[in-house]
């Protein structure tokens, strides 16, 4: 199996529950057909290559928490939108831990490299965050592109991000550790298990939700969809290795 859909479907049966029958199928077959580059070992290895540079990593800690900002609004878009109270109730979550998790890039940044940001540049840097709270009124932004009601394709796309997000913070990890000071590690690595987690949680409701839609007769969908879906981040991921670089988180 590969490494991408293994880490996957243990980090399911950790943290969430097992994959459900339909959705397990449609991951494996993708991945198998569509091996994504993100599972290899030559991914992990360019990426520890380029961590080496500490400018490199305190640049993509920001470019995280930038990504996952612009994340949080896209979602917040998509759970105004979507008529279903008990799906955009979870896509409303998932945007709320977006919005933490922009801050929780900045808190990084600081731990690991004190001295890269001034008090003016950190301001800016954690007003990259929407600020989401429960309370916060769900209303989509003005002609957003995103404002439209969730559909299968939206939750396999958001599923597979997820799931590079969660192989990309098992490579980061000790990558960061071994820049932070030793007194800091442990705060560091807090923040990065809880990240983590919501990662499995995010994974894990919208896997749930892909299988509801393959248990109302969309199975065959499912799978074709998962499948290209995986092709097109792929040919994302090799045009990204092909110059250097590597997504926002």
């Amino acid at each position: 199996m590969n490494i991408a859909a293994e880490l996957t479907l243990k980090s399911l049966r950790s943290h969430h529950r097992a994959a459900g029958p339909h959705y397990r199928d449609a991951l494996v077959t993708a991945c198998r057909k569509a091996p994504p580059p993100f599972g290899t070992k030559n991914y992990e290895k360019t990426y520890r290559d380029v961590a080496r540079d500490p400018n490199w990593m305190a640049l993509s800690l920001i470019q995280n928490a930038q990504g996952e900002g612009e994340g949080s609004g896209h979602l917040w878009d998509l759970a105004a939108s979507t008529p279903d109270a008990h799906v955009a109730a979870q896509i409303k979550a998932h945007a709320i831990d977006e919005s933490r998790h922009a801050k929780a890039y900045v808190a990084m940044l600081d731990i690991t490299f004190p001295d890269v940001v001034d008090n003016g540049s950190r301001a800016q840097l954690v007003s990259l965050s929407p600020g989401y709270t429960q309370r916060s009124p769900l209303e989509a932004h003005a002609s957003s592109p995103y404002a439209s009601a969730i559909t299968l394709d939206d939750l396999i796309q958001m599923n597979i991000a997820e799931i590079r997000t969660l192989v990309h913070h098992i490579i980061q990890r000790p990558m960061l550790l071994a820049y932070c000071a030793p007194e800091r590690r442990r705060r560091l690595a807090l923040l990065h298990d809880r990240l983590r987690v919501d990662e499995a949680r995010h994974i894990g409701y919208t896997a749930t939700l892909i299988e509801e839609f393959a248990q109302r007769g969309k199975a065959d969908a499912v799978k074709r969809l998962m499948q290209e879906r995986m092709s097109d981040f792929n040919a994302i991921t090799n045009e990204d290795l092909g110059r250097g670089a590597f997504e926002p988180l």
